[in-house]
């Protein structure tokens, strides 16, 4: 069985965003909340000490910007716009190594499992405006079966 681990920072208190997200892209909503992913599988050697890491930051916040959604075929995202350098930062503070390029945003339509039509498009334009969220916490997330999967919550 695959495992796939991330470290991602899940928007909460965002209905408008997550109801977005289950009209348009009801399965990849049904895998896992609308977040930013923090860090991937492929770029952490060590988990005990990233968690490590993660435990010794204190007060965590972290305020990121989003923009007007953005689409590219059938990948609809919001990115960010606002926040980016201390994304980055964190991501020195928690990766061993330094950390490649990453571009921050949340995803409401996934290409993998979604469709993407210009009148989609033109109604999720009307649905999301740009805001900014403030992060306070970092979910350690584990995918069983691939891409399948539920994400859910390890120790």
């Amino acid at each position: 069985m695959k495992i796939r681990r991330q470290a991602s920072l899940y928007l909460e208190n965002a209905p408008q965003i997550e109801s977005v997200r289950q009209r348009f892209n009801p399965i990849q909503a049904a895998l896992i909340p609308a977040h930013v992913t923090l860090c991937r599988e492929d770029e952490v050697t060590d988990w005990t000490r990233f968690r490590e890491q993660l435990e010794s930051i204190v007060d965590l916040e972290l305020s990121l910007g989003f923009g007007a959604p953005i689409r590219e075929d059938n990948l609809v995202y919001l990115p960010v716009n606002s926040g980016t350098e201390d994304f980055h930062e964190l991501r020195k503070q928690l990766l061993e190594s330094e950390p490649r390029a990453h571009s921050p945003h949340i995803t409401l339509i996934h290409p993998r499992n979604g469709t993407c039509t210009d009148e989609i498009f033109q109604e999720i334009q009307s649905q999301v405006d740009p805001f900014k969220h403030t992060f306070q916490s970092v979910q350690l997330i584990e995918q069983l079966d691939g891409y399948s999967g539920i994400w859910q919550q390890w120790s």
